[in-house]
């Protein structure tokens, strides 16, 4: 149970500039994902600076982000991290660990799961190759934009407002191969909605490329994406063609073992 405003300001173990950024983070939830800092002070009866300074810090820290357009604040990229801890992805991740070491085998390179959490996808399993290879991620941490396979995955088969939503943002060029144009990731995701497959060729990493795939439910949602991760020297038409008939085989035997049946409506 929370702590009362009462016992707050009692307890002499308390941080009062703590509590009052928490109490601006406790606004946000599912009904109400956006405030301005005029709402926020009227919500938690702080002064208009004093809600200004929190919140600046809070968005220096990535705890909130400002939309430039509305000046409307929302939850930022820090507190996945904490989303993915506080959320149980134990039997996903058990299910699919057959189907992720299958994968590693047959290809030799490392493979990573990945689930959404609050629009951003996020790692939740990986099996490391034993081949020379550093990887750059690890469970729990946000696996990019569209600069990632796992980011095309997810928005590819979203609504296409949706789609529109999320194209109609910057796309940071993380690399010199990072595909920002519009027009171009437009044509991309419609691409991989239709052949259920993303590339990254450098495009989050430079010497990194991936291959993912959709992993479904028994609805056809899109609840996770499997990719092969591979050093872009190891990354050719063969390589990558091996890779890509086993992720989309790893992908869609997990979907049919979750109860998916391919070539359902979805």
């Amino acid at each position: 149970m929370a702590a009362t405003k009462e016992s707050q300001e009692t307890d002499p173990f308390s941080v009062r500039a703590l509590t009052r950024g928490l109490s601006i983070l406790s606004l946000f939830d599912v009904d109400h994902r956006e405030w301005t800092i005029d709402e926020m002070a009227e919500q938690t009866g702080l002064l208009r600076m004093t809600v200004y300074r929190m919140v600046r810090t809070l968005e220096s820290m990535a705890f909130l982000v400002r939309d430039p357009a509305t000046n409307r604040y929302r939850l930022g990229p820090a507190t996945i991290a904490m989303s993915y801890v506080a959320e149980d992805h134990s039997d996903l991740v058990e299910a699919a660990r057959p189907f992720l070491e299958t994968l590693t085998k047959e290809t030799g390179e490392s493979v990573t799961l990945a689930v959404e959490i609050d629009g951003y996808p996020v790692c939740v399993a990986i099996i490391n190759t034993t081949r020379p290879f550093k990887r750059k991620t690890a469970p729990g941490r946000i696996l990019g934009d569209l600069a990632s396979v796992h980011g095309k995955l997810f928005t590819a088969f979203k609504s296409a407002e949706e789609r529109a939503a999320i194209l109609a943002r910057p796309q940071p060029k993380r690399t010199p191969y990072t595909v920002t144009d519009r027009t171009a990731l437009e044509a991309e995701l419609e691409q991989i909605a239709r052949e259920d497959v993303a590339y990254d060729l450098e495009g989050l990493y430079v010497g990194t490329c991936a291959v993912g795939a959709p992993v479904r439910d028994q609805l056809g949602e899109v609840i996770a994406s499997i990719s092969v991760v591979v050093p872009a020297g190891r990354f050719g038409p063969q390589e990558r063609a091996l890779c890509t008939e086993a992720v989309k085989k790893a992908a869609t035997s997990f979907s049919a073992y979750l109860g998916w049946h391919p070539g359902q409506q979805r």
